[in-house]
């Protein structure tokens, strides 16, 4: 038989033990419990029972444990368990039933008392005793002749007149019943199907109590046991422990996070098994996760979006893995990032991360700049609008450049946001609506920008300065108009993300880090002294890392695991197939070269391919003509979009009078053929242009695939 021990299930509680240090306190009057409330309430169900992902994962688990012990027995039944059973067990289990048969009915317990009185002087008890046992042997061979006798008449009426299988299955019985007599009394029959681990069993409120004194925190020792209150069971939460404990007054919740190794120590688990954290309640609330498996080692479930390959920048997207495996949003829509590392950790893989969901959604336009210069990044230029690698003078240029245009797009945008009406944006910022209307050019623009220090601490002042500027504008106005930035670096600190950029950041992320500084710098100011701590992680949690995101509380998350540069890879040719299809391929991705002037104005080129020869055009017959030239590019303009487009251009629309229409149809919006030469779109200022002035607002164009990247620059911001 198996003797596996049964696995702890994940509904196992530890309710007897959640009052063991709690101090003795009267029961409160019903009325004084009411007018105290009564605190949080516990959930109903276990937490595996009410998260898909968790129940999912928990009878997966259970599945695949049970099919891979059926199967490692499976194998040994006929070639192990059944030769053991027949030679070996059966035998030894038949002399056993023998023995102690034969001792039962000669009376072998009362042979000790016989002995002992023939070596006595009493002789008559001697003769007493030996008389009774002959009195009881006599009786018990006629039970047993009694017995055997039907038992012998059954064995030979079946021998004749039962059917075969009837005949083997008593016999096989009979076998099976002496093999079990027969087995080995002082090991397992049958050997457990897993190795048994050397984790620990299961978590206990003394356990951790008996830790948490060991670790030699001043008012936490031995003697204040019973300070330590346990708010709520030690229980299974997921494939690990939790713990909520309110520690002794005046002992803080972070000076046990800075004892992690040793609290690892105490409680015999892996240091990556342990992760302790500041509670909600006050800074004495101390949280404690304990998994079972490293969370460096343990497996991580499938990405959802490596199936699909599809997301939406303005809705969640499941981005990293918290301790239990569940996996954690991340909606990167009005959002700005920074990204802190010690090297080696796993900094760049995480922004690479990002990048790739911002190009899963294919209105996104995608600038990635690797200042390191070794191509960690180089996936991205699949179809990256804007790609830049490396730190020399004339990559520097050509990235400021870039980032110029980023900025005239900033505003642009915000001109473009305050020419539509109420009814189109009701919020004043780039929706996920707008996004998708490409005659506005509102598609969402995502940068990332790994070793961000080469930028902000660049050693020419006036380079070091125009990057600050630029950065802390996109950072500041640019999420509320679509422009999403986020910038990772190896040296977290006031010079590598400069103050005013990393206080406007919603979205950090700090992997292991060396001190306080750097951690307050990623994570926010204090954060190290409200337990909040990088630190903590070792140099084995790759990819382990805090996550801060739009005000919510910190979280322990782990990146996804595997997508290393050959995945990225993969990944990034399905996005530039999906954008080909949808023609959203632009930029660096088909061909363009990096400019450092403005797009080429197109659009009122081909307004007058579809004129023609005709002086004046109403904008319901130009916006049908477009239509029918570019299909991709203008199938889904309308009139009132295309007169904004060319009032933007500084073309002039108004009513006017169309030769050869009827009376009725003659006058309407439209253009002249003259109003259609105007400049060419020039650069803005550093001054914002006034609400009236239209001439330097650069019209949406669009490149598809198959048409040449005539006036696509990489890096310009339309």
């Amino acid at each position: 038989m198996d003797t596996d021990k049964p696995d702890d299930t994940a509904t196992e509680q530890t309710s007897s033990v959640a009052t063991l240090r709690r101090p003795a306190q009267p029961e409160p009057e019903p009325a004084v419990r009411e007018k105290r409330g009564g605190g949080e309430l516990r959930p109903l169900l276990p937490s595996w029972l009410t998260n898909r992902q968790d129940f999912t994962t928990t009878v997966k688990g259970v599945a695949h444990r049970a099919a891979h012990r059926s199967a490692w027995h499976g194998i040994r039944i006929p070639f192990v368990y059944i030769p053991k059973l027949v030679v070996i067990w059966a035998p030894i289990g038949a002399v056993r039933v023998g023995k102690k048969l034969w001792h039962i009915i000669g009376d072998g317990e009362a042979s000790a008392l016989c002995r002992d009185a023939a070596t006595g002087a009493d002789k008559s008890l001697w003769l007493h005793l030996r008389r009774e046992r002959n009195e009881r042997r006599i009786g018990r061979a006629k039970i047993a002749a009694i017995l055997a006798a039907p038992l012998l008449i059954t064995v030979l009426v079946g021998w004749f007149l039962l059917p075969n299988w009837e005949w083997w299955l008593a016999v096989s019985l009979t076998v099976l019943a002496c093999g079990y007599a027969g087995r080995p009394l002082d090991k397992p029959a049958i050997p457990p199907a897993t190795i048994p681990s050397a984790t620990p069993g299961p978590l206990r409120a003394p356990v951790i109590i008996g830790a948490l004194t060991s670790l030699g925190i001043s008012r936490m020792g031995e003697r204040d046991t019973d300070q330590i209150k346990l708010l709520c069971d030690v229980s299974r939460d997921g494939p690990g422990y939790r713990a909520d404990l309110e520690l002794p007054p005046g002992v803080p919740a972070s000076a046990v996070i800075d004892k992690r190794s040793e609290l690892s120590a105490a409680l015999r688990r892996e240091l990556g098994c342990v992760w302790p954290e500041v509670g909600k309640r006050h800074e004495g609330h101390l949280v404690m996760y304990v998994a079972d498996q490293n969370m460096n080692t343990t497996k991580q479930a499938g990405w959802p979006l490596r199936k699909t390959c599809s997301a939406n920048i303005f809705k969640p997207a499941p981005a990293f893995t918290d301790q239990r495996g569940r996996w954690v949003d991340l909606t990167l829509a009005y959002t700005s990032g920074v990204i802190g590392a010690v090297p080696r950790i796993g900094k760049t893989f995480t922004l690479r991360e990002l990048l790739l969901i911002a190009g899963m959604d294919a209105r996104t336009k995608v600038y990635a700049f690797d200042l390191k210069g070794t191509g960690d990044l180089s996936p991205i230029a699949l179809f990256a609008h804007a790609y830049g690698v490396g730190d020399e003078p004339d990559e520097i240029d050509e990235q400021l450049a870039v980032m110029r245009g980023l900025r005239e797009e900033l505003r642009r945008r915000a001109k473009v946001i305050r020419g539509l009406t109420h009814e189109e944006c009701p919020e004043n910022k780039v929706t996920d609506q707008l996004a998708s209307r490409r005659e506005l050019g509102l598609e969402p623009i995502f940068v990332g920008v790994d070793e961000c220090q080469i930028w902000f601490d660049h050693e020419d002042k006036a380079i070091k300065n125009e990057f600050i500027a630029i950065c802390t504008d996109l950072v500041k106005r640019g999420p509320a108009l679509g422009i999403m930035c986020y910038f990772a670096t190896q040296k977290p600190d006031a010079k590598s993300i400069p103050t005013a950029i990393a206080d406007n950041a919603i979205v950090r992320i700090c992997l292991k880090v060396s001190g306080q500084v750097g951690n307050d710098q990623v994570l926010g100011t204090s954060s190290y002294k409200q337990g909040i701590r990088a630190t903590m992680f070792s140099f084995d949690d790759k990819g382990i890392a805090y996550l801060r995101s739009d005000g919510a509380d910190a979280k322990i998350v782990r990146s996804v695991v595997g997508l290393d540069a050959v995945a990225s890879e993969k990944l990034a040719n399905r996005i530039r197939a999906a954008r080909q299809q949808a023609h959203r391929l632009t930029g660096h991705a088909i061909g363009g070269k990096m400019d450092h002037e403005a797009d080429q104005v197109v659009l009122l080129d081909d307004v007058r391919q579809v004129m023609g020869l005709a002086d004046t055009m109403h904008l319901v017959d130009i916006a049908t003509g477009l239509a029918a030239l570019r299909p991709p590019l203008y199938g889904t303009l309308d009139p009132r979009s295309l007169g904004a487009q060319l009032r933007a251009a500084g073309v002039r629309v108004e009513t006017v009078y169309v030769a050869g229409k009827s009376r009725d149809d003659a006058p309407g919006k439209g253009v002249r053929r003259e109003w259609l030469d105007v400049s060419t779109t020039a650069l803005m200022g550093d001054e914002e242009p006034s609400e009236d002035d239209v001439s330097n607002v650069r019209p949406l164009r669009r490149v598809t695939d198959d048409e040449e990247p005539t006036g696509t620059v990489r890096g310009s911001g339309s």
